[in-house]
Parts: C-alpha cells; structure tokens; sequence
C-alpha cells in the first residue's frame, strides 16, 4: 500500500521531465557509427553526470551539517537515496549499452568495475548512515563517500570506453547532449525534493 501511494504522490513536474528527458532520446540524432546506439549512450552519460552531482552533494551537506551538529538527516538521506537511484540505472544503462556495442560484458573494464563498485558503496553507506543516531558519523559518512567515488571513477582507467564520447562528435548530437543531461539534472533535483518529502 505504501508503495502504491508514494507512486501515486509522484509529483506531476518530475513526471513532465522524464517525459521531456526521454523525448529527446528519442528524437536526438544518431551517430554515424554507432548508430542508434547512441540514445543509450546518451541516457547512459546524462545519468552518470546527474549521479557525480548529487555524490557531491552529499558530501557538502555532509561537511555543513558536521559543522552545524544538524540532528535532521532529511535532505542528506533524500539526497544519497536519489544518487543511488540515478547511479544504479547509469549502470545497468551503461550494461545493456557495453552488450550491444561490443557484445557481452567485460568483466576487465575497469571503468564498469568502478560503477559497481560505487553502486555497492553507496548503498552501504546508506544503510549505514540512516541507522545511526551519532551526527558525526553520518556526517563524516557522507564526505567519505563523496570522495570516494570521486577517487574511484577518477583513477579508473579506460580499455573500450571511450575517453570522451560526445568531445568528437558533430555539435547536434553535443547540443543533445547537454539538453538531455540538463532535463535529467532537472529531474534528479525534483527526486529530492519529493525523497525529502517522504523521509519519516
């Protein structure tokens, strides 16, 4: 029932976002290589981006309320819940892409391993974080994992991932691009808002 309810309390802003976010996919121009392809790749990117946002800004919540002694987690909690979500689905987006572009998944690439591996931190640090009652150790939590996963996805390394996807590409699919990622910037913003709201 709870479920059901929190689908319904959806806010109708974050659901014309998505909507507009994957509009775009699907009229966003392909790529002379990959093809179609590139839509996933395009959803794939704008998730990721979204997700490095929102870790960083667990952390700067985080370092404010180590300073201020916040006893209320809301805003933190809704915040590392969103990140998780986005960066979940950057992953198994950034999966389905690896298959159909190179046909199978390379246990070997560093950069997927690292995706996995933040996924795993993250949801442990929040299980973690919304179990204790001690403000300095959420606090310092949340800086930890922020910059973890900055340390994590910045010295993983690269074989088939391409260094920078859309830096080469022609300015239509860069322009794309940036508008999907805005909408989905948006949207992470909008997540918050409404995690925030359900926070007991």
């Amino acid at each position: 029932m709870d479920l059901k309810r929190n689908i319904q309390n959806v806010p109708v802003a974050l659901i014309i976002t998505l909507f507009i976010g994957f509009l775009l996919i699907l009229v966003s121009p392909s790529e002379k290589t990959l093809g179609s392809l590139i839509k996933l790749i395009y959803l794939h990117g704008a998730l990721i981006t979204a997700g490095l946002s929102l870790f960083t800004a667990v952390g700067l919540v985080s370092l404010i309320s180590l300073f201020r002694r916040m006893t209320n987690f809301k805003l933190l909690f809704a915040i590392e819940k969103t990140a998780i979500i986005f960066w979940v689905a950057a992953t198994i987006i950034g999966t389905l892409a690896s298959v159909f572009a190179w046909g199978g998944i390379n246990p070997g690439e560093p950069r997927f391993a690292a995706t996995i591996i933040v996924s795993l931190l993250s949801v442990s640090v929040y299980f973690i974080s919304t179990s204790s009652e001690n403000h300095k150790i959420v606090s310092l939590l949340g800086i930890g994992l922020a910059l973890s996963v900055w340390v994590i996805m910045g010295s993983a390394g690269k074989i088939l991932h391409p260094d920078n996807p859309f830096g080469a590409s022609e300015q239509l699919i860069q322009i794309y691009f940036l508008l999907i990622t805005l909408v989905f910037l948006a949207a992470s913003v909008l997540t918050v808002r409404w995690m925030k709201k359900m926070e007991k």
